[in-house]
């Protein structure tokens, strides 16, 4: 009798599960939220990704978006887009937006925050979103329209996680030209032209007339 008791339990039971397993397979999927989703961090310094992160003229940074399906039921239509503001700050604050194919809340967002120690922009790097597996291994390479049209990485399986990582480069500042010297000319000497003026002339006549007076006196002398 005991046993039939128990073999009741189990039969009673076992529609239940039958009916519990095809819901929990057919949940729709959906993105995981919170501080995690959205990362920066400062390459040429080095550090882990976090919310923020600082940074100085000329050097680069790489933000990670992280895509975790947290139900059992599949995603497709996974698409991702951030806003990168383009002006020169302090403070460049970009927000990122997933959406699904499902529409609604099943999507995410997040916002990432460069703190920079001179007003600089932040500009995007062609060729730099890629799209990782959950252990950091390159799935492909995605096309350079996250920070304008967005970019399309397909589906996404029930309780998968995948990232898409991008660079951007903080800008540098041109530096101001040092003015070259103009250099001092050298002043000509001037050359200085003999005067011939009426004294120079008048004198040169008295000292010429001067020496023949004196030769015909000494001729004079011999003669006499």
């Amino acid at each position: 009798m005991i046993r039939f008791s128990k073999l009741a339990i189990v039969l009673a039971a076992l529609p239940v599960f039958a009916i519990a397993a095809p819901a929990i397979a057919d949940s729709p999927g959906q993105l995981e939220g919170g501080s995690i989703v959205y990362n920066v961090k400062n390459v040429t310094k080095g550090g882990s990704y976090a919310p923020s992160t600082n940074a100085s003229a000329c050097e680069q940074v790489e933000y990670s978006i992280r895509l975790h399906n947290i139900s059992f039921g599949g995603l497709t239509d996974v698409k991702v887009k951030v806003n990168l503001p383009s002006g020169s700050s302090t403070v460049n604050t970009s927000i990122m937006t997933a959406t699904t194919n499902l529409g609604g809340t099943s999507g995410t967002s997040g916002i990432a925050t460069v703190n920079i120690d001179s007003a600089q922009t932040v500009s995007y790097e062609n060729g730099t979103t890629t799209l990782f597996d959950g252990k950091g291994n390159v799935i492909k390479t995605l096309p350079d329209t996250i920070t304008s049209s967005g970019v399309d990485i397909g589906g996404l399986n029930g309780s998968t996680t995948e990232f898409v990582n991008y660079k951007a480069k903080i800008s540098c500042p041109t530096p101001t030209p040092t003015p070259t010297p103009t250099p001092t000319p050298t002043p000509t000497p001037t050359k200085t032209l003999p005067n011939t003026g009426a004294g120079d002339v008048l004198g040169i006549f008295t000292g010429v007339s001067s020496l023949g007076a004196a030769g015909h006196y000494v001729v004079s002398r011999k003669r006499r």
